[in-house]
């Protein structure tokens, strides 16, 4: 496959497309017959990066943990849907029970989920919006 000037003669243009979530892309427009490699590299936008609604479960515990220890009730289905996942263990769910008040098995369960990853982190976010919607509706303005 020929590559160069060599292979005819060609114009190379770019124009800049802006998609509706702020990203852009330069993107090259090819006139003439020149046969070759063809670089695309994409172009932050200070849209995207103003983007201030929590994208990942690691996000919103990052975001509200503090809230998260005093205002969540409700456990049960939380700690079952995670338990379900794989997420946590009997000990676990034990350990969060074991605590003595509301806060204290909110922090527990917390610490738990955040030393556990992204995966976990992700999977409790997933667990706590359909368990208490209202609550990360309100958390996340």
């Amino acid at each position: 496959m020929a590559s160069g000037p060599e292979s005819g003669s060609s114009s190379v243009h770019s124009i800049n497309i802006s998609a509706q979530n702020g990203a852009s892309v330069n993107t090259p427009i090819m006139t003439g017959n020149t046969i070759g490699a063809i670089h695309y590299h994409t172009v932050p936008s200070p849209a995207a990066s103003q983007h201030t609604s929590p994208s990942s479960g690691h996000d919103f515990l990052k975001t509200h943990k503090t809230a998260l220890e005093t205002r969540m009730g409700n456990l049960r289905p939380i700690l079952s849907a995670l338990e379900h996942l794989g997420v946590l263990s009997g000990e676990d769910r034990e350990e969060v029970d074991f605590k003595t008040t509301p806060t204290k098995k909110n922090e527990a369960l917390l610490t738990m989920i955040i030393k556990k990853g992204q995966t976990a982190q992700e999977q409790f976010y997933q667990a706590l919006k359909k368990a208490d919607p209202l609550l990360v509706e309100d958390l996340e303005g």
